[in-house]
């Protein structure tokens, strides 16, 4: 399955956000699933996947059009601030950049478009 990074064009950035996975299955919401819906309606946003990283863990990447963008979504969000929930934003300046595909192994899964 090809991964939404494939149809952007660079540069643009990725925030990459390590998910807790929900607590419970009556647990509605987690901080991630907050962010994704602060994410949708900022700025700049041009679209989120999921998928798992090596160990199994859910990952979500953020894609957004440049660095005030995000700038934005942080602030309006907190992200980034809290420990418990790891956000990592880098720059995609070239199409055969493989750093998000390599956090995404599986291709991605439930691409979300802007």
């Amino acid at each position: 399955m090809a991964i939404l990074a494939d149809k952007l064009v660079p540069p643009y950035y990725a925030a990459i956000i390590e998910n807790e996975p929900h607590a419970t299955s009556d647990e509605p919401v987690n901080a991630a699933d907050r962010l994704v819906t602060l994410a949708v309606r900022r700025p700049g946003f041009l679209g989120l996947e999921t998928g798992r990283n090596g160990d199994g863990r859910p990952v979500t990447v953020a894609y957004w059009r440049d660095l005030a963008d995000v700038e934005g979504w942080q602030s309006e969000s907190g992200a980034g601030e809290s420990a418990k929930l790891p956000l990592e934003i880098c720059r995609v300046a070239q199409s055969n950049d493989n750093t998000v595909r390599s956090l995404i192994p599986d291709g991605g899964t439930d691409p979300k478009h802007a």
